[in-house]
């Protein structure tokens, strides 16, 4: 019988730091950004009014110190729409996926929140609104760093998270819609 020995101490590399598998797969949000990142857009600061709608879900939901994430969207919301169509091109369900992800990682904000992501309390959603689009920004974050295809730039990834996040809102992925608040 044979028995081989092994010298750890003279063994080269570290085998501990392996990559993962997560990191080496493209992300449908990081195109979304990168196509948002390479837009050319004219940001009008003066302007800080929002759309009947958009001001309803604001004030339904009593986002505060967030409510800037959603005049840099206002800036790119044409932009963030082609986006999508051209991933549409190339991924099927690409929006609605992207989309899908943004919710469920609101949904894992309420659980933080200790609130009922199938039934939620929109006084607790008020309450914790800033905090809960704060986190889902960094679940998004996480996400959108550990993919393959990130955007080069790190101020790009940062404006396209925050128009991401409130295209979310917008579309009532994040957050609470109004119109499904009973009466």
């Amino acid at each position: 019988m044979c028995e081989t020995r092994f010298d750890i101490e003279n063994i080269e590399g570290d085998f501990y730091n392996i990559e993962s598998p997560e990191s080496n797969v493209d992300s449908i949000i990081n195109l979304i950004i990168g196509d948002i990142a390479s837009a050319k857009v004219k940001i009008d600061r003066s302007d800080r009014s929002f759309p009947a709608d958009v001001k309803t879900k604001i004030d339904h939901n009593k986002l505060k110190t967030k409510r800037r994430i959603v005049l840099q969207y206002k800036s790119y919301s044409s932009h963030i729409e082609k986006a999508y169509n051209r991933a549409e091109q190339n991924i099927i369900n690409g929006k609605q996926t992207a989309l899908e992800l943004l919710n469920e990682m609101y949904c894992n904000s309420l659980d933080k929140y200790d609130i009922d992501s199938f039934e939620p309390d929109i006084e607790q959603v008020q309450q914790h609104a800033d905090d809960i689009i704060i986190d889902v920004i960094k679940q998004l974050r996480k996400f959108v760093y550990s993919s393959a295809n990130v955007t080069k730039y790190k101020e790009q990834v940062e404006i396209g998270l925050n128009v991401v996040v409130a295209h979310g809102f917008v579309e009532c992925c994040v957050l609470e819609n109004p119109n499904n608040a009973a009466n």
